[in-house]
């Protein structure tokens, strides 16, 4: 219960307690403006590995449709049907 007590006083006094003023809005003002005065798109490595990544990706997206395409066109649904009951 010591502990509790003790607890108590120190949260009555960090109440009582006013923090000092402190103004930061002229500097903050500041080196907002000088960032945004400096700030030019630079492409990082993240952006040449997804560049990269979407190069390689169409050519097998447009592959895989065609495959699908393929595999999906009822010509070849017959054929493959009638090369499965021994028909070819």
């Amino acid at each position: 219960m010591n502990e509790d007590r003790y607890l108590q006083t120190l949260a009555e006094r960090a109440r009582l307690e006013t923090p000092p003023p402190v103004d930061v809005a002229d500097r903050v003002m500041a080196v907002l403006r000088e960032s945004s005065s400096q700030r030019r798109f630079a492409p990082g490595p993240m952006a040449w590995v997804a560049a990269l990544s979407a190069a390689a990706a169409i050519p097998m997206a447009l592959a895989g449709y065609a495959a699908w395409q393929s595999l999906t066109s009822p010509l070849m649904v017959t054929l493959l049907s009638a090369a499965k009951e021994g028909l070819l």
